[in-house]
């Protein structure tokens, strides 16, 4: 019993070892999983699973079984998985996290947690100044995820305009406004909260953001309908196409339509920029002087982010995912809002000021959560000290330049359709042609279409088929809802955001998937549905 619990630190070190040579060299560079893929069935697994029992199992025993449980993981580290915004993991972030959890912190207050908590303080102060944003007055918190920083940025703006909420509940007629473009959880927030699903707007987007007077068209009907507009909900880089919403253009339509009707109410503009925060970095390079090198075509479109996403100073809130854009594991999400009194005033029991001192700070007063884990601040703040803004931008140049090159190849091949050529987006939605004379254009024939559909979903179930033989080293997803020209093609999804992903990656993938296309027109008829197609097929969403 002894050796379940700490000794010293010769103990850990052996342990980890022991994990370590069970379970990391099952982690292969040129492979896309732990294993070889295996579709298994839940019940029969939970049938045949080793029993808990009552004396306690040998640990090198438990060890060996453990390991099996990395069956069909992915391995993230592999540049040939392209599967959605989920990053590599920096190893200093991981072990940072790992070393933390000794302390058996509980972030809900520094009492029991030491001066760990600063570690968060100083990341909001940090993302405060990013912002622009007077670090005295911010507040901040660590929460469970996106739909986390989504859903505080609700409860503060509701707080703000129903002052006696905690006390008498939601009153009234109630709105949220989002776009066609909004992540799902959006939408989830509003049920979560009793708005109702039906009571979240969302508005179309032009060209992938939200029209300014589209807004202001439907504010007013909001007012002169005699209901409340608590939340605008802003996007901050979407999944699908990158796009920015104009922050500062809505922000400004809001207060002169407040202005207006004298409402007795500002409507809480939260931006959902769980992914776009990374570009706020590069408010510390030097564009002018790009002591990197980048290519100006590729500093051109990463400045142009920059500065898109430079005008979240004039939202109320917004949020940060380390574990998509920050290369920290699941899950490390930070909410963000201008005013701490709307964060603090949530349960009317709480302030801090310049003379807080040890043993006072206690976010349990106000979170969400009365058990925090220490992981989402320290593997954030490890994380950004270990790559500093100069890895962060290194990283994101190589990005934007590896997808770049896959656009342009994809775009030049005669039995492919490249869906989002002209987005300055780091991801590729691409199609093949079951025939090279096929053009893509409005209104095509529905037959033709799914077609076209059929001929890339049965290319994707051929990719599972060759990755369950272990004849396949890239792995990615495949959209049955996507729209291109206002119809769904089946499109192949192609998404990186691996620190190790450059253009020679890229010309690997490239080749690999012609490779695989080749032989899948020899002939290949699935014998079952796989069924893993886009996260956003799950969620029953129309991109």
């Amino acid at each position: 019993m002894k050796d379940l619990f700490y000794n010293d630190p010769e103990q850990i070190k052996r342990i980890v070892e022991e994990f370590s040579s069970a379970i990391l060299p099952l982690k292969k560079p040129d492979q896309p999983f732990f294993s070889k893929y295996r579709v298994f069935n839940y019940k029969e697994e939970l049938e045949n699973a080793e029993p808990f029992g009552y004396e306690a199992q040998d640990p090198e025993e438990f060890i060996k079984n453990f390991a099996g449980y990395f069956e069909n993981a992915v391995n993230w580290d592999s540049t040939g998985v392209l599967y959605n915004v989920h990053p590599n993991v920096n190893v200093y972030g991981q072990v940072a996290s790992f070393i933390a959890g000794f302390a058996n912190p509980n972030f809900a207050q520094d009492i029991s947690s030491g001066k760990l908590m600063l570690i968060e303080k100083q990341l909001i102060n940090y993302f405060a100044s990013l912002a622009g944003w007077d670090s005295g007055q911010v507040g901040g918190i660590f929460t469970f995820g996106g739909k986390g920083t989504n859903l505080y940025g609700l409860k503060v703006a509701l707080d703000k305009t129903f002052p006696n909420l905690r006390e008498q509940g939601l009153q009234g007629k109630i709105k949220v406004i989002s776009s066609d473009l909004g992540h799902p959880c959006h939408v989830e927030v509003c049920n979560w909260a009793g708005i109702g699903i039906n009571n979240c707007i969302r508005l179309k987007t032009e060209n992938t953001t939200l029209p300014v007077e589209l807004f202001k068209e439907t504010f007013e009907e909001i007012v002169k309908n005699g209901e409340k507009l608590p939340l605008i909900i802003l996007n901050g880089l979407t999944t699908l196409n990158h796009a920015v919403d104009d922050i500062k253009g809505i922000a400004e339509a809001r207060d002169e339509i407040v202005e207006k009707y004298k409402l007795d109410y500002i409507p809480h503009i939260h931006t959902d920029s769980v992914l776009g925060w990374v570009y706020l970095l590069l408010a510390r390079y030097d564009f002018d002087a790009n002591p990197l090198s980048i290519r100006p075509d590729i500093l051109s479109t990463m400045k142009k982010k920059y500065l898109l996403m430079a005008n979240i100073t004039y939202a109320d809130s917004f949020g940060a995912d380390f574990h998509k854009t920050g290369f920290c594991s699941y899950s490390s999400s930070l909410f963000m809002t201008k005013d701490k009194k709307s964060l603090q005033n949530i349960e009317y029991s709480y302030r801090e000021d310049d003379t807080l001192e040890f043993s006072k700070y206690s976010p349990y007063n106000y979170s969400l959560e009365l058990s925090r884990s220490p992981h989402g601040p320290v593997s954030a703040y490890a994380t950004l000290k270990t790559m500093g803004v100069e890895g962060f931008a290194q990283v994101l140049a190589s990005l934007t330049e590896s997808f770049r090159y896959l656009k342009d190849v994809f775009h030049a091949q005669e039995h492919t359709q490249v869906l989002n050529y002209n987005e300055d987006s780091n991801l590729l939605f691409f199609v093949f042609k079951p025939r090279k004379d096929i053009s893509f254009t409005e209104n095509m024939e529905p037959g033709l279409v799914e077609e076209i559909k059929a001929f890339n979903t049965g290319f994707y179930q051929f990719l599972i088929h060759k990755l369950e033989k272990g004849e396949a080293y890239i792995f990615f997803s495949c959209s049955r809802s996507h729209k291109y020209l206002g119809q769904s093609f089946g499109s192949i999804k192609v998404y990186s955001w691996n620190a190790n992903f450059n253009v020679e990656e890229a010309k690997k993938v490239t080749y690999h998937i012609n490779e695989l296309f080749e032989e899948y027109i020899q002939g290949f008829e699935a014998t079952k549905d796989y069924n893993i197609f886009d996260f956003l097929d799950v969620k029953g969403v129309n991109k």
